[in-house]
């Protein structure tokens, strides 16, 4: 196990800068997830750790050690593709076998008729044979050991994958969105055997991905990326309930956070003609945007609370929830979606308060308030034990 360090790493392609002096540490151990859209930077950081990119500037250094000059196999890390990379020829036992073949014999002993004259080639054969069958059983995938990738099914081509990279115990797994390739029932349960197999192995993890789900329900913490920069890293909670830019709080959510332009006022934020009491470290009348998670706008409206008023177009019934599609009255005619448990939805409608607009409360301790360049102006913390992060829905 090891920790590592990316210390203001640039890489420019062209005249194209993709990544602007990066830095990052990743803890022994720690399972840290590389999020944010295609083209922002995250799979060029992957490709320079492991050494298939050579950065135009800072350092990488795995264990405290500096491995900028060393070539990939040197480094001791371990990269899973989103195409798998087996060979297709090759069985399972002799694709995840590779690796170890290439680190322990000499060029003469992987001959196919001259190696089998060497003494030692028996004993190291043996050997690696113990190690895949170990890897295999770790991974549920001994059965599969005689067949070649064309007679495995997408979930068991990426246990290959994985095993390939374990058997070598690397110091970093480094794992390139691995799931991309799978159907969505497949994706969730792989989603939960790669959590369970990092517990397992207590080995760092860096994973690269454009699903925030798969961010949010493996990680221990997520790096956002947006053009070649980390725009916000924490816990998954910490984005979701705390994010400091408004790109943050646009991706990391399910529904998307709903946005509706405010102005600062001398209690707090006017939105919709609802005043909320935040601290605001804006001038009074400035405009900024004000961000309401769907789920944190309550159809059961509390004493004292401020309300908006919503025009409803649409209503999704998704079984456990509903979510209802509206615009904002006195919010610049904003698109707003409502994240409702069925009960809520079903007190409503027999109140007859569904009748094409709907009043919902909003808690402003759970709202988040932007300047005019996404910068986060307004913080009140918020009690973990209190607000609980939903689940995205796949």
């Amino acid at each position: 196990m090891a920790a590592l360090e990316i210390d203001t790493v640039s890489k420019s392609f062209g005249g194209s800068a993709v990544l602007k002096a990066v830095s990052l540490d990743v803890r022994d151990g720690e399972f840290l997830t590389l999020v944010g859209s295609s083209g922002c930077g995250k799979s060029t950081i992957l490709r320079v750790i492991a050494g298939l990119e050579p950065q135009d500037a800072g350092a990488v250094r795995i264990g405290g050690r500096p491995v900028d000059h060393l070539r990939p196999k040197q480094r001791n890390v371990a990269m899973v593709f989103q195409s798998y990379a087996l060979y297709p020829h090759m069985s399972v036992k002799d694709n995840i076998a590779m690796p170890l073949i290439m680190q322990r014999l000499r060029l003469a002993e992987r001959l196919p008729l001259v190696g089998r004259l060497s003494p030692r080639r028996a004993k190291v054969m043996a050997e690696i044979d113990g190690e895949v069958g170990a890897v295999a059983r770790q991974l549920h995938i001994e059965q599969l050991l005689a067949r070649k990738p064309a007679q495995l099914s997408g979930g068991q081509r990426q246990r290959v994958a994985l095993g390939r990279a374990m058997v070598r115990r690397p110091d970093v797994f480094l794992m390139d969105e691995p799931l991309s390739n799978l159907d969505a029932k497949l994706r969730v349960h792989m989603r939960t055997e790669l959590t369970d197999l990092h517990r397992r192995l207590g080995v760092t993890f860096v994973y690269v991905t454009h699903d925030q789900v798969e961010a949010m329900t493996m990680s221990d913490r997520v790096a956002l990326m947006d053009e070649g920069r980390i725009v916000q890293l924490g816990t998954p909670a910490d984005l979701y309930h705390d994010p400091l830019d408004l790109r943050v709080a646009r991706f990391i959510g399910s529904p998307g956070v709903n946005v509706l332009p405010g102005t600062v006022t001398g209690a707090g934020v006017e939105v919709g003609g609802a005043q909320l009491p935040l601290p605001v470290a804006a001038a009074e009348g400035a405009a900024v945007q004000v961000g309401l998670r769907p789920e944190t706008l309550s159809l059961d409206p509390p004493a004292g609370r401020p309300v908006l008023k919503i025009r409803l177009s649409a209503t999704e019934n998704l079984g456990a929830e509903v979510f209802l599609h509206g615009r904002a009255d006195g919010a610049g005619d904003s698109p707003i979606i409502i994240r409702a448990p069925l009960d809520a939805f079903d007190r409503a409608r027999a109140a007859g308060r569904l009748d094409g607009t709907v009043t919902v409360a909003v808690d402003p301790a759970r709202a988040f308030v932007f300047d005019a360049d996404g910068r986060r102006v307004g913080r009140r913390p918020v009690e973990a034990a209190v607000v609980r992060m939903p689940v995205p829905a796949e």
